[in-house]
């Protein structure tokens, strides 16, 4: 019930929820029959008298004043809200909507008369790049004969992004540059053209999170490093496009959100809050239990105890040697861990993967020197290395870091890697 004059676009905000009276006159509103779901009140009628008779006639309906800049004062019956602030906040998703459509149209038009098209993810597909690859397949209004989600290198191995695949029925393939020659139209997702270092050419569209790379050259780029994930913005432009989000799709998509945020806790922003909110209540939360539940492997415990075992601080910087492993999650998940840490500020797991790289997992607090930055200035030349603010990876062939330090004993590659971090951490920006 709304009691008094309203703005024409809040009124339409409500109006989506069910029925509304409208009422002219404070008066009217003791004449009216039924339980409300909240009642509404223009604050030129917001007298301490009128509430409190408002909510004895109305006692389990809640009483909200549309007030500016006033404040409830002791003793009266009400919730004092900006509702232009409300209407002003809704207009500005519209149009972020509206946007989005034109961006839609745009990439669609780019790929509409591919036969073939390959999306392709990186190397290590998490569950963010292949819940947006999923998204960009169903925004294209394609399937899985006419769209192939794709990536170069091994077989993925964290258990659950394992899971997330096998449970969910995703084809994700594993691809060769030979057979990126059969495809007639590339799109990229969660990554961008730098990260493969000109060996794939002739790239159609990018959409990404990560801050932008040199060289980003494509005919449709939709890169915003303010999203906490890609699937933030997958979600927007299926909004946007009134493309109908499956119980599936929003279960990836919200895992997504949640994994590459730390479930909104590590570089989210509110356009990551908005799509997790709308996800959330559409996927099967179920599944998505399952998928999480699977996190280690019984044989991985003893890397944990390694990382442990090998581990030093050093200046408010963990450091973690996982030593010579095979799967190249567990930096990451140990990296994570080190942040749990009383007193650290940074945590640095690295180890060598399959005897050719050492990989190094960066992150920190948030509110010291971006970890992307300082990775991509510390190994950009010798490697790949990049990331948000917080969490960023470094990969760099054992044979560069030969030549960079002479040795690549475990105490030679401890003792650079802890010199050059605490050098590169304690300087001022």
């Amino acid at each position: 019930m709304f009691i008094g004059e309203f703005d024409i676009l809040l009124m339409s905000l409500f109006k989506n929820r069910g029925q509304l009276t409208e009422l002219d006159f404070p008066d009217d509103a003791f004449n009216q029959k039924g339980v409300f779901t909240l009642i509404v009140v223009n604050s030129k009628f917001s007298s301490k008298e009128f509430l409190a008779s408002l909510a004895s006639n109305y006692p389990t309906s809640p009483i909200v004043v549309s007030a500016d800049d006033e404040q409830r004062q002791d003793g009266y019956i009400a919730r004092y809200v900006r509702f232009d602030k409300v209407a002003d906040s809704q207009i500005s998703f519209e149009e972020k909507l509206a946007r989005s459509d034109i961006s839609v149209r745009h990439i669609r038009e780019i790929h509409r008369d591919a036969k073939k098209l390959l999306i392709l993810v990186h190397n290590q597909p998490d569950p963010d790049a292949i819940a947006s690859a999923m998204a960009l397949r169903t925004l294209l209004r394609r399937n899985k004969k006419t769209a192939t989600i794709g990536y170069l290198g091994e077989r993925i191995s964290r258990p659950e992004n394992v899971a997330m695949v096998e449970l969910m029925d995703i084809d994700l393939q594993v691809i060769s540059h030979e057979d990126i020659k059969n495809f007639d139209s590339i799109a990229l997702v969660d990554v961008q053209p730098s990260y493969f270092r000109g060996e794939i050419i002739g790239i159609d569209s990018v959409i990404d999170h990560h801050p932008i790379t040199p060289e980003c050259d494509a005919k449709f780029t939709e890169i915003s490093s303010e999203e906490g994930a890609t699937a933030t913005i997958m979600t927007r432009l299926l909004r946007a496009a009134q493309v109908e989000i499956s119980a599936k799709l929003s279960t990836a998509l919200l895992y997504g959100i949640k994994t590459d945020t730390m479930i909104l806790n590590r570089g989210a922003d509110l356009d990551d809050l908005e799509a997790f909110t709308y996800l959330y209540n559409q996927a099967d939360l179920g599944l998505l239990r399952k998928i999480e539940s699977k996190t280690l492997y019984s044989e991985e415990i003893k890397h944990y105890g390694q990382a442990l075992s090998k581990h030093w601080i050093n200046d408010g910087i963990i450091f973690m040697n996982l030593g010579r492993i095979e799967k190249e999650h567990l930096i990451s998940q140990v990296a994570d861990m080190g942040m749990k840490v009383g007193g650290v500020k940074w945590s640095i797991a690295f180890g060598i993967v399959s005897g050719s790289h050492l990989v190094m997992s960066v992150r920190n607090s948030g509110s010291v020197r971006s970890a992307g930055r300082l990775l991509f200035e510390l190994f950009d030349e010798i490697g790949s290395a990049g990331g948000h603010r917080s969490y960023a990876k470094a990969v760099i062939p054992m044979n560069e870091v030969k030549d960079l330090i002479g040795r690549t004993s475990r105490k030679s590659i401890e003792q650079w890697i802890d010199r050059v971090f605490r050098t590169a951490t304690a300087q001022k920006v």
